[in-house]
């Protein structure tokens, strides 16, 4: 196996150190001795340790959404058009097969997603959620399909709340079945997406709500 790169080093260590202590404890000096580097390398390949909690952020992200994408085509492919359930399935699995699964990156991703949320770290916020936002807008899109009808941004709003709902899913959830898991809720999701509709406000002007985006453009 190929030594890993000095950047990859460098972001392995971030990472690490990142999910354990939080971004502000955790410094960079602890960061460039954990890597074997120093400070210069750093600067050369992130510039700013802002930037590097985003790369650390970008490499794990860039690979659960390419996952989730590829499983909401094989959705959007289907003849009589997406099935809602495969819509929500291919947003949750993925990040739950990640984040469960027996490779310590998921569990580590998981910590430092939980330390974002804690840290409130606003910057990183909205740096991830306008650089992944073509995501959500793929799967609002996609639910709409499914969904006929309805008002396109009431259904973003909703999307944010399975967000919310996955996240908490992925951090607290003992079930050792991801299968079973992701299943559940995706029910759960569909069902409250169908009966919002059934059940909605004339004039409701929180419809009118866009998305926020949050770390799950996720998880």
């Amino acid at each position: 196996m190929p030594e890993p790169s000095t950047c990859d080093r460098i972001l392995d260590a971030a990472e690490a150190l990142f999910a354990e202590q939080g971004f502000y404890l955790a410094s960079l000096r602890q960061i460039t001795q954990a890597a074997g580097v120093n400070l210069a390398a750093v600067n050369y390949h992130f510039g700013s340790k802002q930037a590097l909690l985003l790369a650390v952020f970008r490499r794990r992200l860039d690979a659960l959404n390419q996952a989730r994408l590829l499983q909401l085509d094989k959705a959007l492919a289907e003849a009589d058009g997406p099935r809602l359930e495969d819509v929500l399935d291919a947003f949750v699995f993925p990040a739950l097969a990640f984040s469960r699964g027996s490779d310590a990156d998921g569990h580590r991703f998981m910590q430092l997603l939980m330390r974002a949320f804690a840290d409130r770290d606003e910057e990183l916020h909205a740096a991830i959620s306008s650089e992944y936002a073509f995501v959500m807008r793929r799967f609002a899109d996609a639910i709409a399909l499914s969904l006929p009808g309805r008002e396109p941004a009431l259904l973003r709003r909703q999307l944010d709340f399975l967000v919310g709902a996955l996240t908490y899913t992925m951090a607290e959830s003992k079930l050792a079945d991801t299968r079973s898991i992701a299943s559940s809720l995706v029910q759960f999701a569909a069902a409250g997406l169908r009966g919002s509709h059934q059940n909605a406000i004339p004039g409701d002007s929180t419809a009118q709500t866009g998305a926020r985006g949050t770390l799950e453009t996720s998880a």
